[in-house]
This record gives structure tokens, C-alpha cells and sequence, in this order.
């Protein structure tokens, strides 16, 4: 997933420097400018979706103690 979510962000960043290149070099159609803007909003979204996590490190610990729990218990043979 963090790849993935990299990999939105290079995209994001490039569409934003074609973005701003566009405005630097000339006389601007708004149509196209406003093409490259909403690309790299439609970039960054996922990018950011998916860099966020999904839960607090406390609950994302205590889940992995209580699987770490359930397979010890497994594991111990039932008399």
C-alpha cells in the first residue's frame, strides 16, 4: 500500500510542477489550467487516503497482542 501511495504523490508533484510551468511560460487558457489542477487534486487524494492510518498505534498494538494471544493459545495442547 505505501508504494502505491509513493507512487500518487510522484504523480501529484509532477502534476503540480506541469501545473505551475503552464502559468509561468505564458498566456494561460483557464480550461487547461483547471485540467492540471484537478489532476493533481485527483492525485494527491488516494496519495493522502492511503499514507494515513487507519487506526491509532495503541489499537494497532493491542489487536497484534490479542492475535499473538489466540495463536499461543492454539498452539498449547488441549489436555
Amino acid at each position: 500500500m505505501r508504494m502505491f501511495s509513493l507512487l500518487f504523490a510522484f504523480i501529484a508533484l509532477v502534476m503540480l510542477a506541469m501545473f505551475f510551468i503552464y502559468l509561468v511560460r505564458g498566456p494561460v487558457d483557464p480550461l487547461i489550467a483547471a485540467g492540471l489542477f484537478v489532476s493533481f487534486l485527483a492525485c494527491l487524494a488516494p496519495a493522502i487516503l492511503l499514507l494515513k492510518p487507519f487506526e491509532s498505534r495503541d489499537q494497532l498494538q493491542r489487536r497484534r497482542e490479542k492475535a499473538r494471544e489466540q495463536r499461543e493459545r492454539r498452539r498449547e495442547p488441549s489436555d
